[in-house]
């Protein structure tokens, strides 16, 4: 993870998935490209007495302005972290996506507004979008969150991936900040049958011993987790393991399954209180 994107809107949810951002470009010895993006609608905003053109180039003006007063304050913080500011336009979701593909970028950190009833602030609804539609990987940052050093990492999944290049970014922060992982797997209690209880335990026990042999210097425990609502069964699982991250893979959803509701891991992105990595799978 060199290069590490950081879109922001100015505001304090932003700069707390910018500081996340230094504290792992710190252990990765990478690169924050921190970037804002002016929208049409900015740039339509209509001015009495002055002209269009002048308009944009004020903007401009101010919103490079602010880039620079974020990166002179975050090298207070961070001197040894390499900072670059960036201005785009367009909409948001697509200048972001644009910018992470066209630069190559390792790691986009956003901030998110939770949900609160506060779906329609920037930050959040742009989070989830990004999600649903980069194959880089993104960290999601709760505007309540507190930054602290990750200690436990809890993973999530029902689909017991091996994939090296998929799971890495979840094995490089697990290894540079000495934090353990655990790998967790739902049983919907609504809908399983004893049968499943017992597949899925086989299968996680299995995975477990596959995962320690690929990455022996990692701590690595698993457990069965049992509800009937996944958002909330995830949560008080990472409240009491005192997790410090959640890290789900996204799929490409079928057609169906666009126009009937957000994915899991785009719906943990508004209900989790604590940050959340969503690993992309590779796309056929």
């Amino acid at each position: 993870m060199k290069k590490i994107l950081v879109p922001t809107d100015f505001s304090e949810t932003a700069l707390k998935a910018l500081v996340y951002a230094a504290e792992i470009a710190l252990k990765s010895a990478g690169t924050v490209y921190l970037l804002h993006v002016i929208t049409p609608d900015e740039n339509r905003v209509w001015r009495p007495h002055v002209r269009e053109d002048d308009y944009g180039k004020a903007l401009t003006k101010e919103r490079l302005t602010k880039l620079d007063s974020a990166w002179k304050s975050m090298l207070h913080t961070y001197p040894d972290v390499n900072i670059v500011t960036e201005l785009a336009n367009g909409p948001v979701t697509t200048a972001i996506l644009d910018f992470a593909e066209q630069q190559q970028m390792d790691l986009v950190v956003m901030g998110t507004t939770g949900a609160s009833g506060l779906k329609q602030l920037l930050m959040g609804s742009v989070a989830a979008s990004t999600i649903g539609k980069t194959a880089v990987p993104v960290l999601t940052v709760p505007a309540s969150y507190e930054m602290k050093e990750p200690r436990c990492l809890l993973f999530a999944t029902n689909n017991f991936e091996e994939d090296k290049q998929l799971l890495q970014p979840l094995v490089k922060l697990a290894t540079w900040f000495s934090a353990a992982v655990h790998v967790a797997v739902f049983v919907d209690t609504d809908d399983a049958q004893p049968e499943d209880y017992i597949h899925f335990g086989r299968k996680l026990d299995e995975y477990t011993v596959r995962l320690k042999k690929m990455y022996a210097d990692v701590v690595i425990t698993s457990e069965l987790l049992e509800g009937s609502r996944f958002e909330e069964t995830l949560e008080a699982a990472a409240a009491r393991l005192e997790a410090d991250l959640v890290v789900m893979v996204t799929y490409q959803k079928k057609f169906l399954e666009r126009i009937t509701g957000r994915s899991m891991t785009r719906r943990m992105a508004w209900h989790a209180t604590i940050p959340l990595l969503a690993l992309p799978a590779p796309r056929s």
